[in-house]
């Protein structure tokens, strides 16, 4: 699969609840095609002070990390968003081992952007994703723009439509319940 460079563009903290970011992530080159990634405020923390190049005076978790990495002689050579589903985004990094081996390893995509930030490693999605779940402009002056509902998890789908009742935008409601639906009997099924 095509592999599609990505760089941060922007933080926002204007999503409810509070304690909620939205990350945008941009396209490096080519189209300059936009992901936003909802995430914690320990996580947008944990970005901030990385792009910061800020160093705690004892190492937090992802600087231990590294630091394992390094007398291990492991090295990360590049994260890649393979998955998002159900407003969670999945990352593969892959890690070159002291033989010359490279292991692939499952991560928090806000990890694999802290340690990218951190390392100098680059970041990338799979074009496929990135086509399908990219922000699209929804204003002529380019100031407001629409997620992919597969870009937010249940319960902020679960506000949204509570939003949408007192709004009394019942039509948008329904899509959202129908949706709530749909990913509650998919876990369901799991079980």
């Amino acid at each position: 699969m095509k592999e599609v460079e990505l760089k941060i563009l922007d933080m926002s903290s204007v999503l409810k609840p509070s304690d909620s970011f939205a990350l945008v992530l941009e396209e490096v080159g080519g189209e300059e095609r936009k992901l936003a990634l909802i995430i914690g405020a320990v996580e947008a923390q944990g970005i901030k002070m990385a792009e910061m190049h800020y160093r705690p005076p004892r190492p937090f978790t992802h600087d231990l990390l590294l630091n394992v990495m390094a007398v291990g002689c492991l090295q990360c050579l590049k994260g890649v968003i393979y998955q998002v589903k159900n407003g969670i985004y999945s990352t593969y990094l892959y890690i070159r081992r002291a033989d010359g081996e490279v292991d692939v390893v499952d991560a928090r995509t806000s990890d694999a952007i802290v340690l990218s930030l951190r390392a100098g490693f680059p970041l990338y999605v799979y074009e496929d994703i990135l086509e399908k779940e990219h922000l699209r402009n929804i204003s002529s002056d380019g100031s407001s723009y629409t997620m992919s509902i597969n870009s937010v998890d249940i319960d902020m789908l679960k506000r949204a439509m509570d939003e949408a009742v007192q709004c009394e935008d019942y039509e948008r409601a329904s899509q959202l319940r129908d949706e709530i639906r749909k990913r509650e009997n998919e876990e369901n099924n799991k079980n």
